[in-house]
């Protein structure tokens, strides 16, 4: 043992070295549990990180993104229908007759919802409702194609739900006319 301790006093380096590595060992086996949870740790406040600087760069427009959002509700707003005036929702699909040739026998606003729009269905409408219209009219079948053209296309917010078309009765003066029922459904205040 005595030469050992010579041979090490003749070799400082080495001893520290040894000591050190020795010291080592045993904190690694003692604390090496700790290592992996630390990792873990590091790793999910890493990814924290990362989320809050995303969630910097993506609000650095929210207070544009949120006026422009804003426009566009007012702009739906101004373009919705109001349940409680009829008579101004009948005139409005009324009003295709002299713009297109076409004749409309009749417009009724149903007291159906349109199924996709109601409450647990595909399309449903939270802040918005719809009026579903049924509208009989007559005319060639170009006429008729041309007043679906223009329904899809006005400023109102509306779409064609269901159509059928159907030959004209006899009582018609032209041989080449064709009756259509239309279901229009629009977009309106909510109830």
């Amino acid at each position: 043992m005595n030469l050992i301790i010579d041979k090490l006093k003749g070799h400082p380096v080495a001893l520290i070295s040894t000591v050190v590595f020795v010291a080592c060992a045993v904190v690694v086996l003692m604390r090496g549990d700790v290592v992996a949870d630390l990792l873990q740790e590091e790793i999910e406040l890493i990814a924290q990180i990362r989320m809050i600087n995303d969630n910097v760069i993506d609000s650095n427009n929210l207070d544009q993104d949120v006026e422009s959002l804003q426009s566009y509700v007012a702009a739906i707003d101004r373009r919705l229908f109001n349940r409680s005036e009829r008579s101004i929702n009948t005139n409005f699909f009324y009003s295709f007759e002299d713009k297109l040739d076409i004749t409309i026998a009749d417009v009724s606003q149903l007291t159906i919802e349109e199924p996709a729009l109601i409450k647990d269905g595909p399309n449903e409408l939270s802040l918005y409702s719809g009026i579903v219209y049924e509208i009989k009219v007559g005319g060639t079948f170009k006429e008729i194609l041309g007043f679906m053209y223009e329904i899809q296309h006005v400023d109102a917010l509306m779409r064609i739900a269901n159509f059928e078309v159907f030959i004209a009765t006899a009582q018609s003066a032209a041989s080449e006319s064709l009756a259509a029922k239309l279901h229009v459904v629009v977009l309106a205040e909510k109830n």
